[in-house]
């Protein structure tokens, strides 16, 4: 019965998610992903993603501040710092405990890059490690919408390209 709820709860997690695919200005993506986030860690804690949902809630106080620009490397560090910290004190699921910190890492770094076509490489690459562990601890949906993202993603993505090739020859 907790698969079940855990994955209704994702499933409205799954319609935020997706959604934010198509959306091309990194503020409202941020903002669209926070509510996306909580509504996850829920689901993860429910399902025993305790390292999923820790970096899930990391992750909204990142786009906090990124959304005010205010993420210096400061707040930088201090992000990464408590990810690795928490994932050390609370991984029980061995190296697949370890992914949500990974991406964490590798998305705080690369975040607050101003170039709107690299920003959105950023959220479609980082959905695939979040696939594998979706999966892995039985959110399905999370795992498909994760799928669906990348797509979604790489649709826009490829339309921002073609836009600013466009606008190149202009």
């Amino acid at each position: 019965m907790t698969v079940i709820v855990a994955n209704i709860i994702d499933f409205i997690a799954a319609f935020i998610q997706v959604g934010s695919g198509a959306i091309k200005q990194k503020a409202k993506i941020l903002v669209v992903q926070i509510v996306q986030l909580l509504l996850q860690a829920v689901s993860m804690l429910l399902l025993g993603g305790v390292t999923g949902a820790v970096s899930n809630v990391l992750s909204c106080w990142r786009n906090y501040l990124c959304y005010k620009e205010k993420l210096n490397a400061v707040w930088k560090f201090i992000l990464i710092a408590a990810s690795v910290v928490m994932t050390v004190l609370l991984n029980d699921q061995g190296l697949l405990g370890i992914i949500p910190a990974a991406v964490c890492a590798v998305y705080i770094i690369f975040m607050d890059v101003k170039d709107a076509v690299k920003f959105k490489l950023l959220v479609m690459l980082s959905f695939l490690p979040w696939l594998v562990y979706h999966f892995a601890i039985k959110a399905y949906v999370g795992a498909a919408v994760d799928a669906a993202s990348v797509i979604t993603n790489g649709i826009t993505l490829f339309v921002m390209l073609k836009e600013r090739t466009a606008r190149g020859k202009s």
